[in-house]
This record gives C-alpha cells, sequence and structure tokens, in this order.
C-alpha cells in the first residue's frame, strides 16, 4: 500500500524558509517523544520536489482518526516535507541534546527516527524514501496526523511522551486494517508504547 500524493500545502519560499521555520520550532514528535526543540539553524536536506501525499488522502486520515478516536475533524492540512533518514536522525538527537528532561525515554528512542512534527510550523517531516501506498508508509503519516489534530485541537497531556500512546495506537489500528501490526511492521510492541508514554513525576 502506498499513497499516491500531490501538493498539500506550497512551500512559501522553499527549502531554505522551511529549514528556518523548522530551525524556530518548540517541538518535534516521532515515533517516540516529543521535545523543546532548539532554535539553531537547521541544514535538513529537503526535498521540495517530492511528491506530496494527497489532499484525499489527508481528509480521510482525518475522518477516520475523529470517527475511531477522541480527536477533532479539523482538516487544516499540514505542511509534509521530506529529509533523509541521517536528517532525521540528526535533528531529532540535537533536539533530545537540548532538552534538560529525558522523562522516561523508554525504549523507543534507540529505534530509527521514522518521522518528525513540527507543533509550531505545523509540519509533518517524513523521510526522502516515503512512497506512501503501503500500509506500513501510510501508517507512519497517519501517526504524524495524530499530532497534527492535537495541536490544532490545543489537547493537553500531563507530559510530553503521553500523547505518543494515541498516536501508536492510531497506527496498529490503520495497520490492523491491512492484516498487518505496528509489532510486526516496526518492531514496536505496544507494552513498551505504554512503558514509554507513561508520565514520570
Amino acid at each position: 500500500m502506498r499513497l499516491v500524493r500531490a501538493d498539500v500545502r506550497p512551500h512559501q519560499s522553499g527549502p531554505k524558509a522551511a529549514l528556518s521555520r523548522i530551525g524556530r520550532a518548540r517541538a518535534h514528535c516521532e515515533y517516540a517523544l516529543e521535545r523543546s526543540a532548539p532554535t539553531e539553524s537547521r541544514s535538513a536536506s529537503l526535498h521540495s520536489d517530492a511528491t506530496q501525499p494527497t489532499e484525499d488522502l489527508l481528509d480521510d486520515i482525518v475522518s477516520w482518526l475523529s470517527s475511531n478516536f477522541d480527536l477533532p475533524a479539523i482538516k487544516e492540512r499540514p505542511v509534509v516535507e521530506f529529509a533523509s533518514k541521517m536528517e532525521l536522525a540528526r535533528l531529532r538527537a540535537t533536539d533530545r541534546a537540548s532538552s534538560q528532561r529525558f522523562m522516561n525515554d523508554g525504549q523507543l528512542t534507540q529505534r530509527e527516527v521514522v518521522a518528525l512534527y513540527d507543533n509550531q510550523t505545523r509540519t509533518i517531516l517524513l523521510p526522502d524514501d516515503w512512497g506512501g501506498t503501503s500500509p506500513a508508509d501510510q501508517s507512519v503519516l497517519v501517526h504524524e496526523m495524530v499530532h497534527h489534530l492535537q495541536n490544532l485541537g490545543n489537547l493537553k497531556f500531563d507530559c510530553p511522551q503521553a500523547r505518543e500512546k494515541l498516536a501508536y495506537l492510531a497506527q496498529d489500528k490503520w495497520l490492523r486494517r491491512f492484516g498487518k501490526s505496528l509489532e510486526n511492521e516496526f518492531d514496536v510492541d505496544m507494552f513498551t508504547v505504554l512503558i514509554s508514554s507513561a508520565c514520570m513525576h
């Protein structure tokens, strides 16, 4: 399963502007946690010519999420950018290094960074080899769209990592529509998700 992708929201000033926006980000969500992001310049190798998820697909995901989970059906679409896996890992590492607290990172932060979400600029950053038509690829977008709706809905959580639980549950439920699972596709079991998304006060 891979998505047919079309422009979602145009880049206003090209890749450099996107990098500037990402550099000003206050938080990034990925398959682990969300942390305060540094304000340093980031040289992500964004691909302005990469194929984007279709508007229909994004709308379908929003409708599905709002029907299956307690999320608002807000149709404001995110910006979608692409970067190499190496760059995604660098952004995540820089983000973690800039944070003064590592609240129960658990095992998930040791895994490969799959995608990031920027709360401030409402941008999803996907790997540049994301094809979009496989159930696994689409589930990555579902995961980040959960964070987008949490952001737009101004939903509150006891701690940053708490918002990851719903994102993983939604991702797993999407995969199960195709006879797949989060554990089989990404080697992430739900027990680890529960432990890693727990708030440690």
